[in-house]
């Protein structure tokens, strides 16, 4: 068994060559798509070998490999000022996705079951909320002063939340949506990707079985993601595309996440086949973390 210093050592070098071939990709493999009349999306596999060091040796490791990525991506090819805001969020996604994995990666069917009976609740939930709207006849116009005690406790809630303030139609139009149009898309989403996660396991683990299940990974690296692209979303509307501050934030904010979400899900089928060639290494295997 290695010492610890040769741990680190082999650990440095490997994640030195995999922030290199990141940093490639993203160099001249990024595609830049226009939102809102700026470069605000991109699509590539830079974050297939960033993200790697995070579920091979920990969570310190994917900070470090996520950073550094992004600090030699940008001035191998600028596009605008530096920002290390954008950097620090890097870090912290990197961190999260090794966190993530350390916490999830025992937890594979489990996990997969109550993210499927978890997402048909909340679908339920927001399926139900939209039939009770309908059956009180509440909608965003709806008189305020309507007599709400024979309706139901949620469109009295929403009625009652929206009555006292100043723009009433608007609140209680995001009231009826926070009940029925936000769960229903959670749960189809978690649905979907309960879904996407026992095909991925079955084509993986047909060839081989050490493949790591897929449920765990994708929630720590999908978590990360929202998060890096979310953050990224608001340091890009404040400091860098003034256009975007003339926009309600959901209209730069729901692109980029779907986009972020289609990629993280892509990189995840090639980042458990990466792992699996890792650990089919054996002067590789004593310096995985276990």
């Amino acid at each position: 068994m290695p010492d610890k210093s040769q741990i680190h050592l082999r650990r440095l070098c490997f994640t030195a060559v995999l922030v290199a071939i990141a940093v490639t990709m993203r160099v001249f493999f990024t595609i830049s798509i226009p939102l809102q009349g700026e470069d605000g999306m991109r699509i590539g596999f830079a974050g297939v070998f960033s993200s790697l060091p995070a579920f091979l040796f920990g969570p310190l490791w994917g900070a470090i490999s996520s950073g550094a990525t992004d600090v030699l991506g940008h001035f191998l090819r600028p596009q605008g000022a530096y920002l290390p805001h954008i950097t620090a969020v890097a870090v912290a996604a990197g961190f999260l996705r090794g966190g993530g994995w350390l916490l999830l990666k025992k937890r594979g069917n489990g996990l997969a079951r109550v993210v499927l009976i978890g997402s048909a609740l909340v679908l339920l939930f927001g399926a139900v909320n939209w039939i009770i709207f309908r059956v009180d006849g509440v909608t965003a116009d709806i008189y305020m002063g309507t007599d709400t005690s024979d309706m139901f406790f949620i469109s009295r809630w929403a009625i009652n939340r929206s009555a006292v303030a100043q723009n009433p139609m608007s609140v209680l139009q995001g009231a009826i949506t926070a009940v029925t149009l936000t769960p229903f898309v959670a749960g189809i989403l978690g649905l979907v990707l309960y879904v996407v996660s026992r095909v991925m396991n079955h084509f993986l683990h047909k060839e081989n079985n050490e493949i790591p299940t897929i449920m765990p990974l994708l929630i720590a690296m999908l978590v990360a993601a929202w998060f890096q692209s979310t953050m990224n979303t608001i340091i890009l509307r404040q400091y860098v595309f003034s256009s975007w501050q003339l926009l309600p934030f959901w209209m730069v904010w729901f692109p980029r996440i779907f986009q972020t979400t289609i990629t993280t899900v892509v990189h995840v089928y090639f980042v458990a086949l990466l792992m699996n060639v890792c650990k089919r290494q054996k002067h590789v295997l004593p310096y995985l973390r276990s």
